[in-house]
């Protein structure tokens, strides 16, 4: 296979990946609606999304497995590779849905967090859900400034997140109600730093 043929194969391969980023970006919307209103039924939709993703992803799954068998025959370019981005993107529909967890807690035990705590969580939401809009566009054109573009903003959130976990640790009081207000920020921000890993490692993949 030619590289110009296998580098179009392989864009292909990425575009066909869109419609499942834009699902985990629909889960993005139903945790944040969760977040912000207490909703059980975002919650409910948040799990019906992942096993939507898992259903999309497993076609391609198997035909990775069957390219790899082929070894140097296969039909498609980079299997391993692909394989790579294919699992990231679940891993990252799992850390997504695990947003759930806290957003339960949140709602069950009264936690009040502060307008500020609030606001940076929300403001996670609208940037990692504009992040993945910009994943897309990779996957449907193999810009370099794009992808460096990327791994800076996620860097840059990435930071935001260990700098405001710290700020609240200095903020916090032995007080019950504030210990488990800031389990449940802390537990967000985990996720969100666990979900910009896994799309930091898929732009580095593709050579970002």
């Amino acid at each position: 296979m030619s590289e110009n043929l296998e580098k179009g194969v392989f864009l292909d391969q990425l575009k066909a990946l869109c419609p499942t980023v834009d699902n985990l970006r629909l889960m993005l919307g139903a945790a944040r609606h969760a977040f912000n209103r207490h909703s059980l039924a975002k919650l409910e939709e948040i799990a019906r999304l992942l096993d939507d993703i898992t259903l999309d992803l497993d076609p391609f799954f198997e035909q990775v497995k069957a390219d790899l068998e082929k070894g140097s025959d296969a039909a498609r370019p980079d299997p391993a590779k692909f394989q790579e981005i294919l699992s990231h993107l679940e891993f990252m529909a799992h850390q997504i849905a695990g947003l759930a967890d806290p957003i339960r807690r949140k709602s069950n035990q009264g936690a009040i967090l502060s307008d500020k705590d609030f606001f940076h969580i929300n403001d996670l939401f609208s940037r990692q859900t504009g992040l993945l809009r910009a994943l897309v566009d990779i996957f449907h054109h193999d810009d370099l400034s794009l992808k460096a573009y990327l791994l800076n903003e996620c860097q840059k959130l990435k930071d935001s997140c260990f700098q405001d976990e710290a700020e609240l640790s200095t903020r916090m009081t032995e007080s019950y109600g504030q210990t488990y207000t800031s389990s449940v920020y802390f537990d967000i921000l985990d996720h969100f730093r666990r979900i910009l890993a896994h799309l930091m490692d898929i732009v580095k993949i593709l050579g970002g």
